[in-house]
């Protein structure tokens, strides 16, 4: 279950790396389900993820404020410029 966000108490679902990782994975898939998510690492505003495919691989960074606008990503409101990164990415491999 994805964690609410609230300035005041300041949770926010990039504060969730489970849940990050999830929606990064579910983007991955619905692009090309050959795909994997190999590592991933937090930064202090962003995500790093390294995504795989056969031999190759190719590192993309996805900022807090395009996993902070995809909080809501399993009712389908993904970023777009978030979906780009990775289709872009994924493209490169």
């Amino acid at each position: 279950m994805s964690s609410p966000f609230d300035r005041f108490k300041g949770i926010t679902i990039f504060d969730d790396k489970g849940e990050v990782k999830r929606m990064a994975e579910n983007v991955v898939q619905e692009i090309d389900p050959d795909v994997i998510i190999d590592r991933m690492r937090k930064l202090d505003f962003s995500y790093v993820f390294i995504l795989s495919k056969k031999e190759k691989s190719k590192e993309v960074e996805l900022g807090r404020s395009e996993i902070e606008a995809s909080q809501e990503w399993r009712k389908g409101n993904i970023d777009p410029t978030l979906q780009k990164k990775i289709k872009n990415t994924i493209a490169e491999l």
